[in-house]
């Protein structure tokens, strides 16, 4: 599982330029992905929904900020919630993340493809539940 562990985190380290002109890792694009796919959600809501700290995410949002890739704004109802929007270039990177995948799906789908679905969902199953507990473990 260490190993595992290891090589996700080297795999999620990787940058990549999604076409926008900036690189950025995993945890970047996948937060700006949230940011795209629930637009009105405060940043408490996306960072649970990301599986990360507030202050974790709120981190990656900024640097999203400082790249031009979101912009932050508030409802004139409510001053104290920050919500977040993809800008043009932020936009952009969004559909090169998802064109990313389009690309690199089929090899990934090919290389597990001769699991049985009850293999894939004991896998994920025993996924699920490493995943808690480490949750609880921190």
């Amino acid at each position: 599982m260490g190993q595992l562990c290891n090589y996700d985190r080297m795999a999620n380290d990787q940058c990549r330029d999604y076409g926008c002109g900036i690189k950025m890792s995993a945890r970047e694009i996948h937060a700006l992905e949230i940011i795209g796919n629930h637009p009105g959600r405060n940043t408490t809501e996306l960072a649970e929904l990301a599986g990360l700290q507030k202050g974790t995410f709120s981190k990656l949002v900024r640097r999203l900020e400082d790249w031009g890739l979101v912009r932050r704004y508030q409802n004139k109802e409510n001053r104290k919630e920050v919500f977040f929007l993809l800008t043009p270039l932020g936009r952009q990177a969004y559909d090169g993340h998802y064109a990313f995948h389009e690309r690199t799906s089929p090899a990934t789908y090919e290389y597990f493809h001769h699991y049985t679905k009850e293999e894939q969902a004991s896998i994920l199953n025993f996924i699920h539940h490493y995943t808690q507990y480490l949750k609880e473990y921190i």
